[in-house]
């Protein structure tokens, strides 16, 4: 009975059956911030992954938890690797639900990351920028509302003057 294995060879052992991964990423043509290795312990991913969020809406119609959960989860299980995360790699891996927007989206998420490298906080520039912008607009807005307030006030005021005068001029 120890004769009765199977015998051939595997798909590994076959090379008709070649890594169907790799052969896509060496036949595709890759933007040049892709080359660029990163450290994923400087980064920060909680600041990342509302972003993440917010562009796999605009780039796909829908917000999808699961996709989103894959990017993070091979971003977090990279970060233990040594040659850190692999953006070619992680394209082929998203593919299927960004189709021909998979190459601007993750351009823009490696050059959020390269960014976010860079930085003392892990916080890329950019996500910074727009947060002190969102402020100073809610900034503005609070004191457009703080202005009208005002003028509300002095409109009751005025109101209020304005009826005791007649009311003391009917008395009279």
């Amino acid at each position: 009975m120890a004769g009765n294995f199977f015998k051939g060879t595997s798909t590994d052992q076959d090379s008709r059956f070649g890594d169907k991964e790799r052969k896509l990423i060496m036949n595709k043509q890759w933007p040049e911030v892709f080359n660029r290795k990163l450290n994923m312990k400087n980064i920060d991913l909680s600041v990342i992954k509302p972003w993440i969020e917010k562009k796999m809406i605009q780039y796909i119609g829908i917000e999808d938890e699961v996709v989103q959960r894959q990017i993070i989860n091979y971003l977090e299980q990279q970060s233990e690797d040594i040659r850190g995360p692999d953006p070619k790699v992680l394209s082929i891996q998203i593919m299927g639900y960004f189709e021909k927007n998979t190459l601007p989206f993750m351009t823009e998420l490696w050059n959020l990351l390269v960014d976010a490298e860079g930085q003392d906080s892990g916080i890329p520039n950019q996500l910074l920028d727009s947060k002190k912008l969102e402020y100073e607009e809610k900034k503005k807005e609070l004191q457009r509302l703080l202005e009208r307030q005002k003028l509300l006030y002095q409109a009751i005021e005025y109101s209020e003057k304005t009826r005791k005068k007649t009311k003391l001029e009917q008395q009279q």
